[in-house]
């Protein structure tokens, strides 16, 4: 330590060098200047004592830099300076370390993770070195005061010191920084450096350990097959349930003093801030769960009680089913799988959230990638990322919707698109247009059945001489959770069921009804997994007709019935026959379908995937 206070001696700190600068108060009369423009006008000395610009060049730069601007990335924008001009005369100036920052500069994963990857972009700053309690700090503006100050408080470091170097070297090295492998041992010791300063309350020596129980946790939904983590806060702690095969399970109950600590920790994994409490927050974390890599989305949401915690384990790009996968029945799979062959059209898929629509969209276009076609994705929010496949990130704060990123993206010589959801008018008929115009797309909606679809997309604006042409397939589909393997049981239904399903037992003759008893095999629910059921629309030049003369809803469901189409209580009914699945199962996810439901017999019927 003595030889770096030695080698660094006669090098001001950041603090040092405003010294004798004027504060806001001794500017003189009137309001106080901003602290932005405070930090502008010494900026602005700097390059104006080292001759790199002119006194006239400042003031322009100042007259048309947007709001929030750097006075430096005015100058290097407007053409006036070159950005390794502006580092060098603030390096010298300040008398500080200047670095150039490459693709070979190696960077210790410990240090970077010191500071949440959202704080580095808000101050625009990366940790390069940590050396005898010091913070060796990349900045392209070192006269910001009071992004040390934070950057101090936020690491817990004795001390911070810049480092010159440019913007958009520093902007690249955050990215790559921010992207290298962080595992769940270097997560650990990093939230454990700020647990005990982040927490509201102290569970005391007994108190289970804050990281050891939020890993248990995430291991048990691993475990489990869960899609979602959800800790809900109430007066005396929080709850702790996981939807596992679509349904919420009681899982964990924290004490109040732990419930915040584990909030906090949740918070430092998805780099959000941990101190804002009264704002929703998101983000996304990359973790290790028994030597598994796992991605998750975090959603912070305020309540009367504290912060709401919900965490969705994502599936990784190698995880993805095919269609053949799915549990579709084998005649739906081919027409899916011969329409994605096609060069252009529609695919409408349909159904509530949580119905498994992005995952057969992503298989759907896992069959066209292998064409050697360009994909390109809208989705808000986009569930994984997929190598090969170009993804965009709806953000309306910063004008990216559905309607303006379609609008774009046909301007990229798209093949195939995915619009992650159909929402309004302007969407709608850019979403036909482009179908019609030689692209094959894939849009999802929230409708309850096929035929419903399409009266949709009437009904939000698109042109239904456009739609007739386009659309060739409408599929809306749900999950059904399967029996267990393991404790299915021969199942008797009782007539109270079987009336509320409209169906009679006679229909099952030779059929093999069964429910799940519950084991330690499925956790005592009696189901495991699940599997899709689905009501497949191919719209051929009979429906096509109709759809072109104007007709209602019924009309269309009229034709698409003499057609063979499956109603989704039909498709279920089937599996129930076969044993997959319970008719209580069939009760619970499927609408009353629009015609009296029917069992052809059983070596009439295909079978599932």
């Amino acid at each position: 330590m003595e030889a770096d206070e030695e080698a660094h001696a006669g090098e001001p700190t950041a603090e040092e060098a405003h010294a004798g600068e004027p504060t806001a108060e001794e500017e003189g009369a009137g309001e106080p200047p901003a602290q932005d423009e405070h930090r502008r006008r010494r900026i602005g000395e700097l390059l104006l004592s080292a001759g790199v610009v002119t006194e006239d060049a400042i003031q322009d730069a100042l007259d048309v830099a947007a709001p929030g601007e750097r006075l430096g990335a005015a100058l290097v924008r407007l053409g006036m300076v070159a950005e390794s001009e502006v580092a060098d005369a603030l390096a010298t100036q300040l008398r500080l370390e200047r670095a150039e920052l490459d693709g070979d500069t190696e960077l210790d994963p410990e240090v970077v993770s010191l500071l949440p990857m959202a704080e580095a972009e808000r101050h625009d700053v990366l940790p390069l070195r940590l050396t005898d309690g010091i913070l060796h700090l990349a900045m392209s503006d070192p006269s910001d005061v009071r992004t040390l100050d934070d950057v101090r408080l936020t690491t817990g470091v004795r001390r911070v010191r810049p480092v010159v170097t440019t913007t958009a070297a520093l902007r690249r090295s955050r990215r790559r920084a921010y992207r290298l492998p962080v595992t769940q041992d270097r997560l650990r010791q990093r939230a454990a450096r700020t647990e005990t300063a982040a927490a509201d309350v102290d569970t005391g020596p007994d108190g289970p350990p804050v990281v050891a129980r939020l890993d248990a946790l995430l291991a048990e939904a691993v475990r489990l097959g869960a899609s979602d983590i959800h800790i809900e806060p109430h007066a005396d702690g929080a709850r702790v349930r996981l939807r596992v095969d679509g349904v919420l399970r009681e899982a964990d109950a924290l004490p109040a003093g732990l419930q915040t600590r584990v909030v906090t920790r949740v918070k430092l994994l998805a780099e959000l801030d941990i101190a804002e409490r009264r704002r929703p927050q998101e983000g996304r974390a990359q973790l290790v769960v028994e030597e598994r890599p796992l991605e998750v989305r975090v959603s912070v949401m305020p309540t009367l009680q504290g912060e709401t915690v919900a965490v969705r384990l994502l599936p990784r790009a190698e995880e993805l089913l095919g269609l053949e996968e799915l549990g579709l029945q084998a005649d739906d799979v081919a027409t899916l799988t011969a329409t994605m062959t096609r060069p252009q059209g529609l695919v409408l898929i349909t159904g509530p959230t949580g119905s498994g629509k992005t995952t057969t969209a992503y298989a759907a276009l896992a069959t066209t990638d292998r064409l050697g076609r360009n994909i390109r994705t809208l989705e808000d929010p986009v569930e994984m990322h997929w190598l090969g496949i170009n993804q965009t990130q709806i953000d309306p704060r910063v004008g990216v919707t559905f309607a303006t990123g379609l609008r774009h993206l046909l301007r990229q010589d798209p093949d195939v698109l995915l619009v992650g959801e159909v929402r309004d008018q302007e969407t709608a008929q850019l979403t036909v247009e482009a179908a019609s115009t030689g692209h094959l797309v894939i849009a999802t909606l929230h409708t309850n059945d096929a035929p419903s679809a399409v009266a949709r997309m009437v009904d939000l604006g698109a042109d239904r001489f456009l739609l007739s042409n386009a659309l060739e397939v409408v599929i809306a589909q749900r999950l059904v959770r399967r029996n267990c393997p393991e404790c299915a049981a021969p199942d008797t239904p009782g007539p109270r069921l079987l009336a509320a399903l409209g169906v009679e037992l006679s229909m099952f003759t030779g059929g093999a009804l069964r429910r799940g008893s519950g084991c330690g095999s499925c956790d005592h629910t009696g189901v495991a997994g699940r599997t899709a059921i689905a009501e497949l629309i191919r719209v051929d030049p009979a429906l096509r007709a109709v759809l072109l003369s104007r007709a209602g809803e019924q009309q269309v469901l009229d034709t698409a019935r003499g057609r063979g189409i499956r109603s989704l209580r039909q498709d279920a009914l089937e599996r129930a026959y076969d044993g997959a699945i319970s008719l209580a199962e069939v009760l619970r996810v499927t609408p009353d379908p629009p015609w009296p439901p029917r069992l052809p017999p059983a070596g009439a019927r295909g079978p599932t995937s």
